[in-house]
């Protein structure tokens, strides 16, 4: 299938698919046959799956590889122990840590994967393991059928939509998988003449920013993150605003731990940014956010060493943490406050500050 074809005939291509599949399954009973099911999208194989099952007239038995795995058919053969299932659907291939070892080794026995496993093997990848078939094990690759699966642009657009919007809101946490997956949807999109809404764009923007930060690539992460807050600076979005500012704040408190001569620097933009977001969320009147993230102000008031403006901020926190936060907030503003009175030889305070952290 092509990426090119009009999008409304995905549903009714998966379907196809699925199908076929059914078709080669069967036909290829009692025998070696390597079937690469492609599909980037976890939900969408899922839905896949399901619907496998109900059609195939024969029993799939599933595996899922570990990701320390380091050879294909000696964990295969591991699993499998003793039974011989009529065919063999495997999973996790994405989330291997030496994929390009697991497939060179995969390509180098593949005779016996013909002698020793005579049944059809489904092997979920995505379009990057896909490359990296062809590179690793060609020959292996030679051998298969590749089916394709794929999102119909309505979901593609709401699966954008939803992930970033639960990324901004903190109810997710951005991993690699799903940084991938966005990414990949927003190819798509694009390979199909789909022009994506601002807003959707700058969320996209943010999340590229994370997935770049947790890369390490930061210089790369605060471009992204720029780009997004413009946006949000333009639609006088303010909790979005306020979000961005924390991020790229991280992002300077990362580079000053990278940077040891020009630490000070860093940490001094990390506080403006931090200043600049605890505003807005003020501005918003979200003292929920303000709780959340004003730790982060104390921490970089601390590594710079100003202790009468950290004096200042935990005054300010300590309130707020007592009705929004949580105890370990509470435990580091008092943390905090015994530090400022060990540099003004507050002595008796400072111990009795430190109690009250422990």
């Amino acid at each position: 299938m092509s990426n090119q074809q009009e999008p409304e005939n995905l549903a009714f291509d998966n379907e196809s698919s699925l199908q076929t599949l059914v078709r080669t399954i069967t036909l290829s009973q009692g025998e070696f046959s390597l079937i690469l099911l492609r599909c980037n999208y976890a939900a969408l194989r899922q839905r896949m799956v399901q619907r496998l099952h109900q059609l195939s007239p024969v029993h799939i038995h599933e595996i899922t590889l570990p990701a320390s795995v380091k050879t294909l058919y000696t964990n295969i053969r591991e699993q499998l122990g003793n039974e011989q299932p009529l065919t063999l659907m495997i999973f996790g291939l994405e989330s291997v840590k030496d994929t390009d070892t697991v497939l060179t080794s995969a390509n180098q026995v593949r005779e016996e994967f013909r002698k020793n496993f005579p049944f059809p093997i489904l092997l979920w990848v995505n379009d990057s393991i896909l490359q990296q078939f062809i590179r690793f094990a060609t020959d292996l690759e030679n051998w298969a059928t590749i089916i394709e699966f794929q999102n119909p642009t309505d979901e593609l657009v709401n699966f954008l939509q939803q992930k970033t919007d639960e990324i901004f809101t903190d109810d997710v946490t951005p991993n690699p998988q799903m940084c991938r997956e966005l990414k990949t949807a927003r190819q798509d999109l694009q390979n199909r003449g789909e022009i994506l809404k601002a807003a959707l764009q700058a969320s996209l923007e943010f999340v590229l920013g994370l997935n770049d930060y947790l890369h390490d690539q930061i210089d790369a992460a605060l471009a992204h993150y720029q780009q997004s807050l413009g946006f949000w600076r333009q639609s006088n979005h303010l909790e979005r605003q306020g979000i961005l500012l924390v991020n790229i704040a991280l992002a300077y408190n990362r580079k000053a731990e990278k940077n040891q001569t020009e630490n000070q620097r860093y940490w001094q933009e990390s506080k403006n940014y931090l200043e600049q977001a605890i505003d807005i969320f003020e501005q918003a009147r979200r003292s929920d956010l303000v709780a959340k993230h004003i730790t982060k102000l104390g921490e970089v008031l601390r590594d710079l060493q100003a202790w009468t403006e950290l004096q200042i901020l935990i005054e300010k926190s300590l309130p707020l943490h007592q009705n929004y936060g949580t105890p370990l907030q509470l435990a580091k503003d008092y943390g905090f406050l015994a530090e400022v009175a060990l540099e003004q030889s507050r002595w008796n305070e400072a111990n009795q500050l430190v109690g009250q952290t422990l």
